[in-house]
C-alpha cells in the first residue's frame, strides 16, 4: 500500500489557518486564510481544495439531526450538548455544518462544528474557547434521511471558537478517517495539534489525543528572549506491522531553535545577542495500540506554548 503524505500547517500570526495538504480523497471545506510560506522537505504537494458544499446540501440532514432547534434562516441549530470535557455538564452552542462525505458502508457522516452561544443563539465564543467537533451518520432512503448514530461533541478543538481545518483522509485501506488541524496563536506563539478520528467507529474520539506537528514564537521573539524557534512536521501514514488496525502515523521534522549565548538583552534594546542554532530534524512513528496512537519510534521535537 502507497504512503499518504500530508503537508504539516502553519498558523497564520493574526489567527487560526487552515492548511494545505493531500489524501487520496481531499476535501477542504474552509479555504485558508493564509496558505503556508514553505512546505517541509520530502513532503508531498498540496491537494487541490475541493469546493465546500453548499448550504442547501445541509440543511435536510441538519434538520434531521437537530428538528426543531434547527434554524433554517440561520443555517444552522441552537441546542444544548453534552460538554466533552466534564461529564454531566450541558453546553449552549450554535451548530453548523463544516462538511459531508459518504462512506463505504454507504452512510453519510455530517461533520458539524459548535461554539458557545449566546441568549440569542448568536455564537459568542471568547479567544480562549474551543470549537467543538460533531459527528453524525446519516443514510438515505428514497428522497428522506434517517439518522443512524449521532456523536454529539465528540471533543473539543481549536481556540476562538475555530475547530480547524478538515482534512479527509484513510486512517487505512477502506477505512475513512478525518484529520483535525488546530490550535491557535497567543502573544505571538502559535501551536497546530493534529487530530484524528473514525467515523464509522461505534465510539468516536481522538485517536491521536492532539499531537504536536508545528509551533513557533516568531511573533514574540525579540532581543530580550533566550529561545525562539520555529518547528513544523510532515506527515504521513505507512502500513502497521500488523494489518487490520489503522495504519501507523509518521512524522517528519524541520525547523531550528535559536538559544542565547548569554543573557538576553534587556527590554529596552534593540540589539539582538549571538545565538546558538539546533536543527529539529529527525522522524517519530506512532503505532495505533490499546485505543490511541502512542510514539513507538523517535521523539517529536516540536515544542509546546
Amino acid at each position: 500500500m502507497p504512503l499518504k503524505s500530508f503537508a504539516a500547517p502553519l498558523l497564520a500570526t493574526a489567527m487560526l489557518s487552515g492548511l494545505a495538504g493531500c489524501s487520496r480523497q481531499p476535501s477542504a471545506p474552509v479555504a485558508p486564510a493564509k496558505p503556508p510560506a514553505s512546505a517541509p522537505a520530502g513532503s508531498a504537494p498540496a491537494a487541490a481544495a475541493a469546493a465546500p458544499h453548499p448550504a442547501s446540501d445541509y440543511a435536510p440532514l441538519m434538520q434531521v439531526v437537530f428538528g426543531p432547534a434547527y434554524r433554517a434562516a440561520q443555517e444552522d441549530a441552537v441546542t444544548d450538548l453534552p460538554d466533552p470535557d466534564q461529564p454531566g455538564r450541558k453546553l449552549h452552542l450554535a451548530l453548523s455544518a463544516v462538511d459531508m462525505q459518504a462512506l463505504p458502508s454507504g452512510d453519510t457522516v455530517l461533520v458539524v462544528s459548535g461554539q458557545h452561544a449566546n441568549a440569542a443563539g448568536d455564537a459568542d465564543s471568547a479567544h480562549v474557547d474551543s470549537g467543538y467537533l460533531s459527528l453524525y451518520l446519516l443514510r438515505q432512503e428514497g428522497r428522506q434521511w434517517k439518522l443512524v448514530r449521532r456523536h454529539d461533541n465528540v471533543a473539543s478543538l481549536g481556540s476562538s471558537g475555530n475547530i480547524g481545518e478538515l482534512r479527509w483522509i484513510e486512517l487505512a485501506d477502506g477505512k475513512p478517517g478525518i484529520a483535525m488541524l488546530h490550535g491557535g496563536v497567543w502573544q505571538g506563539y502559535a501551536i497546530t495539534l493534529l487530530s484524528l478520528f473514525d467515523p464509522a467507529a461505534a465510539e468516536v474520539r481522538d485517536l491521536a489525543g492532539a499531537i504536536p506537528v508545528q509551533s513557533d514564537n516568531e511573533g514574540g521573539c525579540g532581543p530580550s528572549t533566550r529561545k525562539c524557534w520555529q518547528a513544523e512536521a510532515a506527515w504521513r501514514f505507512a502500513p502497521a506491522a500488523t494489518p487490520g488496525g489503522y495504519d501507523d502515523l509518521v512524522l517528519t521534522f524541520s525547523g531550528e531553535e535559536r538559544t542565547a549565548r548569554s543573557a538576553p538583552a534587556s527590554p529596552g534594546q534593540n540589539e539582538d545577542v549571538e545565538r546558538d542554532v539546533r536543527p529539529f530534524n529527525g522522524s517519530a512513528r506512532y503505532v495505533y495500540e490499546r485505543g490511541a496512537y502512542r510514539l513507538r519510534e523517535g521523539v517529536n521535537p516540536v515544542p509546546g506554548i
